[in-house]
C-alpha cells in the first residue's frame, strides 16, 4: 500500500512538473516554428469566438510586429498586426518612461472593460526580476503595460488611426478597436503572454 501511495505521489509530482514546463514553454527560442503551426481559417476562428477561454497563450513578435492567439493544440487561432512602444528595437522595458515594451513571459493579470483605450488586458510587468533590475540602478521599472485598442478620446483616436500599426504607444501592445474586442472576448485572466525580442526571427 505504501509503495502504491509513493508511486501515485511521484506520478502526480511528475504531472505537475510537466504542466509547469508546458506553461513556461518558450516559443521565442524558435520563432520559425510558429510559421509552421496550424493556422485556422476565418470560419474556424469564428467558431472560437463563442468559446471563451479557448486561448491558452498570447505570443508577440516584436520583429514581425505581430500578435498570435494560440490554443492548447498549438494552433494559431488568429494573427494581428500590432504597434509597440516607440523604441521596440532597443531591448526590453527596464525603466519608467523608456518607451520600450517588455520582453519575456508574463500573464494577463486582469481585464479592464473601462479602459482609456476602449478595452485593455493588463500585462503582469514588472515581475520580481524586473523590479530588482531597476532597483539595482536606482530607478523605477514602470508599469501599466497593456494589450489595448485605440484611445477612447476622439482627438487621440483620430491621431492614432493615422499612424497605426506604426509604433505609437508608451510601451504597450496596441491593436485596432475591432481586434481588441475579439481578443478581449477570447482571453481569460491568467493567460500567459510571451513577448519576443526584436532580434528574434
Amino acid at each position: 500500500m505504501k509503495t502504491l501511495l509513493s508511486f501515485l505521489i511521484i506520478l502526480v509530482g511528475a504531472s505537475s512538473i510537466a504542466n509547469a514546463q508546458q506553461q513556461q514553454k518558450r516559443y521565442c527560442d524558435d520563432m520559425a516554428r510558429v510559421a509552421n503551426l496550424p493556422h485556422l481559417d476565418k470560419g474556424q476562428f469564428d467558431r472560437y469566438l463563442a468559446d471563451k477561454g479557448a486561448v491558452t497563450r498570447i505570443l508577440v513578435s516584436k520583429y514581425k510586429h505581430e500578435l498570435y492567439l494560440l490554443n492548447d493544440k498549438e494552433e494559431v487561432l488568429k494573427t494581428y498586426k500590432v504597434a509597440f512602444g516607440m523604441d521596440p528595437w532597443g531591448g526590453p522595458k527596464r525603466f519608467q518612461g523608456d518607451q520600450k515594451t517588455p520582453e519575456g513571459i508574463y500573464e494577463i493579470d486582469y481585464k479592464n472593460p473601462q479602459s482609456a483605450y476602449l478595452l485593455s488586458l493588463h500585462v503582469s510587468y514588472p515581475n520580481e526580476a524586473d523590479v530588482a533590475y531597476a532597483k539595482s540602478r536606482g530607478k523605477d521599472p514602470g508599469g501599466d503595460i497593456m494589450v489595448h485598442g485605440f484611445p477612447v478620446n476622439p482627438l487621440k483616436h483620430a491621431g492614432v488611426s493615422e499612424v497605426h500599426p506604426s509604433d505609437w504607444t508608451q510601451g504597450c501592445i496596441a491593436v485596432t478597436d475591432s481586434e481588441i474586442k475579439e481578443i478581449f472576448s477570447l482571453v481569460k485572466e491568467k493567460t500567459k503572454i510571451e513577448i519576443c525580442s526584436y532580434q528574434q526571427r
